[in-house]
């Protein structure tokens, strides 16, 4: 059966991965992983981690993916020892004494995608240091099916996981020099500013001196986002692991994507996928996405490119709105009160995000100011909302609207 990885930033987004069908979470403390700009674990929250997704019967992988130097080898052994005292069930690493001093520790092995593993030779020598190994964005599905059949002629007992949903970075396997160049900031270390989102502009020099400006005011080195919902059968045949990118994301983002790959997985095995299918792409529409591709999936076959080229950022038909702070739960009624800073109407889709809450879906079907119904709450105002599931003080409100974004 595959296993459905997902990221987490937070606990809120650990959360909701759980309660919405993964497997496992991997996150990151806040040195040595490849996501250090976003929000990232402090210790102690690793640990509560750990403990509940133990407590479901799910695991937690602990990224150290980033390039080690000298200096970060103290910091390494401190991580290492203490994801072993808490129980990680895998560190996730690319550089090869790090994986050699995550064995001396007791920690089971994952194999980066920063690797860049492309071949069943070089999976063979990873699979010394680790029990799974992250394949390279940049293979076929035709080619992860020959390093399988390879490993399997071999005798080689070593997981494969792949990534089925989210960013494409234009380098190769997300090594890249370009942000470290320009602003002194180490893609390789974490710390990536995106330039390649940014609009650049494509020159054709002549050796008389003379130029042409080929491009201008492009995207040019923004690939689309990637999405496979549509090969779920296809990549179940050749994967271990089906990885979600997203370490950097919201919970709302990591619930319904893992709900949605969850579903389809499930479907595939009750024979209900075709189906489904529709539903699965128009769900997917509603989060962060640059326009969807297949990357290099299909390269082999299909030779068109994936980059957004037109358009800057997200392209979801979807936005997000906060509305709102749940002031009190009445569990026994089932009734958030929630505090407004935007309006709120009978009718709308909501978002309630929080560390145990995760991220749940609601529609509004009936709201109450004073126990007097209302079809629309205003900002500034106290108003009942009845929920099919628990949520708790504190949990921020958002409301999902159509946008004309698309």
């Amino acid at each position: 059966m595959v296993e459905l990885l997902s990221p987490a930033r937070d606990l809120a987004c650990l959360t909701a991965a759980i309660k919405n069908g993964a497997d496992a979470v991997y996150c990151g403390l806040k040195d040595l992983n490849m996501r250090i700009t976003a929000k990232n674990f402090e210790r102690d929250e690793l640990k509560e981690g750990v403990k509940f997704a133990h407590d479901n019967n799910k695991k937690l992988y602990l990224c150290t993916n980033t390039v080690i130097y000298e200096n970060d080898l103290k910091k390494l052994e401190e991580i290492f020892d203490f994801a072993n005292s808490v129980e990680v069930d895998a560190v996730i690493v690319s550089d090869l004494g790090a994986m050699q001093l995550a064995r001396e520790y007791g920690l089971k092995v994952h194999a980066s995608v920063q690797c860049n593993i492309t071949n069943s030779l070089a999976a063979k020598f990873y699979s010394k240091f680790a029990k799974r190994v992250i394949l390279s964005r940049e293979l076929t599905l035709n080619q992860i099916k020959e390093i399988r059949e390879n490993l399997r002629k071999d005798g080689i007992n070593l997981e494969l996981e792949g990534f089925v949903h989210g960013a494409l970075c234009v380098a190769v396997s997300g090594r890249c020099f370009l942000s470290s160049y320009l602003f002194n900031r180490h893609a390789n270390c974490g710390d990536c500013l995106q330039p390649c989102r940014r609009k650049w502009k494509l020159i054709n020099e002549h050796v008389d001196g003379t130029h042409e400006v080929v491009c201008e005011g492009k995207y040019l080195l923004s690939p689309k986002d990637l999405c496979m919902i549509e090969y779920i059968p296809q990549l179940m045949e050749v994967l271990d692991c089906f990885k979600i990118e997203g370490r950097a994301k919201n919970a709302d983002y990591v619930m319904r994507v893992t709900k949605i790959y969850r579903e389809a997985i499930d479907s595939v095995l009750d024979g209900t996928y075709k189906e489904k299918l529709p539903y699965f792409k128009k769900e997917l529409e509603k989060v962060y996405n640059r326009g969807y591709d297949t990357g290099f999936y299909f390269r082999d076959i299909n030779k068109s490119h994936d980059f957004q080229y037109e358009k800057e950022g997200n392209i979801s038909k979807y936005k997000k709105i906060e509305v709102g702070r749940v002031v009190n739960y009445y569990k026994k009624i089932g009734v958030a009160e929630i505090k407004l800073i935007n309006d709120l109407r009978v009718g709308d889709t909501i978002l309630i995000i929080g560390k145990t809450t995760g991220c749940v879906e609601e529609v509004v079907k009936s709201m109450q100011i004073n126990h007097k119904n209302v079809e629309i709450g205003r900002k500034g105002e106290n108003v009942g909302v009845k929920l099919n599931h628990v949520v708790r003080e504190g949990d921020k409100v958002f409301v999902l609207l159509p946008s004309h974004n698309g």
